[in-house]
């Protein structure tokens, strides 16, 4: 048996309110601060393509 999609969509919206209202979103500083700082990081490396395994990518300073 399964549920409507209505029914089903009500059980996701619940579930998902009852996780918010018990897990809390980190707000440290290790994830405020370190983590755009590790994007922009990671966003210097080059791409290197999944044949190129001749040498690890250069990070640009």
């Amino acid at each position: 048996m399964t549920a409507s999609a209505p029914h089903q969509h009500d059980r996701l919206a619940a579930v998902s309110n009852a996780l918010r209202a018990s897990l809390s979103v980190p707000t440290d500083t290790f994830i405020t601060e370190d983590i755009p700082l590790l994007l922009t990081r990671l966003s210097q490396i080059p791409p290197v393509s999944a044949k190129d395994t001749t040498s690890p990518p250069q990070i640009r300073n």
